[in-house]
């Protein structure tokens, strides 16, 4: 039985967002590479539509911001983006941009910034910290494989859903979802590059953030 909840809607085109490659270049000069950055506290939005609100969350709890969330930290960020979503008091998802709007608003970021590919998304987790997804979810990434806790983007889609992406290794992305410990691996599970590559043709976003106020425009 499926008994969690989706929720991500896909953000609305805006030219005044900046671009994960203006950001990398300004952050090149400290190159950091890692196989997968750490997250000691997995999170739950149980049946609710508030993955933007944890996929944020689980970024700030992840290194290199290390915040002592809580599941009540990714609710309220997610009532703060229906505020920004003109749709306060709704159970119907958002945006991934505005869970960074949020983030920025408490400042607990200052630039934040999108992929314009897997590959530059995969380049950015590699060197500089983790990256908030949001892609369509679908039957065959509910429940991670048995042997190497992989998920395949197979059958019907069922909704939208943030989370985050935590690592590279080869040709698979690691993700930390929000439906608790009991998922995958206590909380992560694998997804070939590849098939992200198939999500992104789907409409998929990946959004990164620095707590550092980046020049990236003079």
């Amino acid at each position: 039985m499926f008994a969690h909840g989706l929720g991500r809607l896909p953000s609305p085109p805006d030219e005044r967002d900046y671009l994960m490659t203006d950001a990398m270049a300004v952050l090149e000069r400290l190159p950091r590479p890692v196989k997968l950055w750490h997250s000691d506290r997995v999170l739950d939005q149980l049946l609710t539509p508030h993955c933007v609100g944890f996929a944020w969350a689980g970024w700030g709890i992840a290194d290199p911001v290390e915040d002592l969330w809580t599941d009540c930290m990714g609710h309220s960020i997610y009532r703060e983006c229906k505020v920004l979503d003109k749709e306060a008091g709704q159970e119907n998802g958002s945006h991934v941009r505005s869970g960074a709007k949020v983030m920025k608003a408490r400042g607990r970021l200052k630039t934040y910034y999108f992929a314009r590919s897997v590959g530059e998304a995969a380049e950015h987790v590699a060197r500089y910290g983790p990256v908030v997804l949001g892609t369509v979810w679908t039957e065959g990434m509910k429940k991670p494989s048995y042997f190497g806790h992989v998920i395949k983007p197979t059958g019907k889609v069922i909704g939208g859903h943030a989370y985050l992406w935590l690592g590279v290794d080869g040709r698979f992305a690691t993700i930390r979802n929000s439906w608790g410990t009991d998922w995958g691996e206590g909380g992560c599970a694998r997804i070939s590059l590849p098939d992200l590559e198939a999500l992104w043709q789907s409409g998929a976003e990946a959004c990164a953030a620095s707590e550092l106020d980046l020049p990236i425009y003079p």
